[in-house]
C-alpha cells in the first residue's frame, strides 16, 4: 500500500486503468443493507476504508445520504476531491456536502480513541480492495461494530488477476490453447519470473488477496456479526465458470493489449520494479510484444475481453 502514497504515484492512471464496480454489485449490496426492504433507503451514513479515487465511494451515493472516503494516501485524496463536481453531476447530486473525503491510516481511523466519529452511528462501513493491508484484523471487526448501528453493515470486497477469456481476430494458436498460454504470460509477469514483478509485491497484502480474503475471513467474531455471507468467483479461460447473479461481476471487454498493460501500469508491483530498475524496467513494453509474438496479435487492433476473480463477504452487527 505504501507504494499509493508516494507522491509520483499518478493517481488518476489509477482511476482511468482499474476496473470499476458494476451497478449489478451494488444492487446486491443495497438488497444485503436493507434486507431486501427498499423502503429501508436511503441510510443516513456510510464510511467506505481505503477509498483511492473514489472509484467504489461514490456509488454509495446511490442509497446512502452521506458518504465518507478515508485513505492513507494524499495523492489519491487530492485525486478523489478533484473528481467532485464530475462525478456528482453524473449522479445527479447538487449537495456537495453529501461526500467528503479524509487523508488518514484506515486502522488509526476505526482504533483510536476518541473517535471522530460517534459510536453506534454508522449504517453501513465498506472496504474495497484494502482489507489485505491490515494489520490486525481482530481489532479492525471490533472496533468497526462500535461505529456500526445495530444491524448495521461491514462489507469488503476484492477484485484480483483478471482472465483473458475472449479475443478479436485469429491467433497462430487454436483457441483454447491460446486462451490457456494468455493466462501462463500474464502470471509469468505477475508473479513467476524472479526477474520480473513477482518479487516487489508488498507482502502479506498480495497474498492474501491472491488467497481470496480466507485470512481475513477466518477473523471474524461471530460474538459479534451475524448473517454472515462470503462469496468468492473463479473464472477461468475456457468459460465454463461463469458469474451468476450472485457474483460481483467484474469484466472489461474489447480492450486492446495496451490497455491491458495500462492495468497492470497501475499494479503497486510494477512501481516498485521501476523504482528498483530504473530505465531497465521496461518490462510492460515486454509483456507486449511477447503476446504480439505468441499469438500474432497486434497492440492496437487485437481486442481482448479480461474477467476478474473475485469475492465479497458482507457482515450484519448484531
Amino acid at each position: 500500500m505504501a507504494s499509493f502514497s508516494k507522491t509520483n504515484f499518478k493517481a488518476l492512471s489509477y482511476n482511468s486503468f482499474r476496473p470499476h464496480y458494476p451497478p449489478s454489485f451494488y444492487n446486491i449490496l443495497t438488497s444485503y443493507v436493507t434486507k431486501d426492504t427498499p423502503s429501508k433507503l436511503p441510510i443516513e451514513s456510510a464510511i467506505d476504508l481505503g477509498c483511492g479515487t473514489g472509484v467504489a465511494t461514490y456509488p454509495l451515493l446511490n442509497f446512502s445520504k452521506r458518504v465518507t472516503g478515508l485513505d492513507l494516501s494524499p495523492v489519491m485524496i487530492e485525486t478523489a476531491n478533484s473528481l467532485k463536481s464530475e462525478r456528482l453531476n453524473q449522479l445527479g447530486i447538487s449537495d456537495e456536502n453529501s461526500i467528503s473525503f479524509k487523508q488518514g491510516a484506515v486502522e488509526d481511523f476505526v482504533n483510536n480513541e476518541p473517535r471522530e466519529i460517534e459510536d453506534e452511528s454508522v449504517d453501513l462501513i465498506t472496504a474495497a480492495q484494502c482489507i489485505h493491508w491490515f494489520e490486525d484484523f481482530d481489532a479492525f471487526f471490533r472496533n468497526a461494530a462500535k461505529l456500526l448501528k445495530k444491524g448495521g453493515t461491514l462489507a469488503y470486497f476484492y477484485y484480483v488477476d483478471p482472465v483473458v477469456v475472449g479475443y478479436t481476430g485469429s491467433s497462430k494458436l487454436d483457441r483454447d490453447t491460446t486462451l490457456k498460454r494468455a493466462k501462463e504470460i500474464y502470471f509469468k509477469y505477475a508473479y513467476d519470473d524472479p526477474e520480473l514483478l513477482g518479487p516487489h509485491w508488498e507482502q502479506p497484502g498480495r497474498n492474501i488477496i491472491k488467497d481470496q480474503y480466507s485470512v481475513p475471513n477466518s477473523k471474524v467474531p461471530e460474538d459479534v456479526y451475524e448473517d454472515i455471507t462470503i462469496n468468492d468467483f473463479e473464472p477461468d479461460f475456457n468459460g465454463i465458470s461463469r458469474a451468476t447473479e450472485k457474483d460481483l461481476d467484474l469484466k472489461k471487454e474489447n480492450i486492446s493489449l495496451q490497455g491491458f498493460a495500462d492495468y497492470v501500469l497501475t499494479y503497486s508491483s510494477y512501481h516498485n520494479y521501476k523504482e528498483a530498475k530504473g530505465d531497465k524496467g521496461e518490462v510492460l513494453e515486454q509483456f507486449i510484444k511477447e503476446l504480439e509474438s505468441e499469438f500474432g496479435w497486434d497492440r492496437n487492433e487485437t481486442k481482448i475481453d479480461l474477467v476478474w476473480t473475485t469475492g465479497y463477504t458482507f457482515l450484519r452487527k448484531k
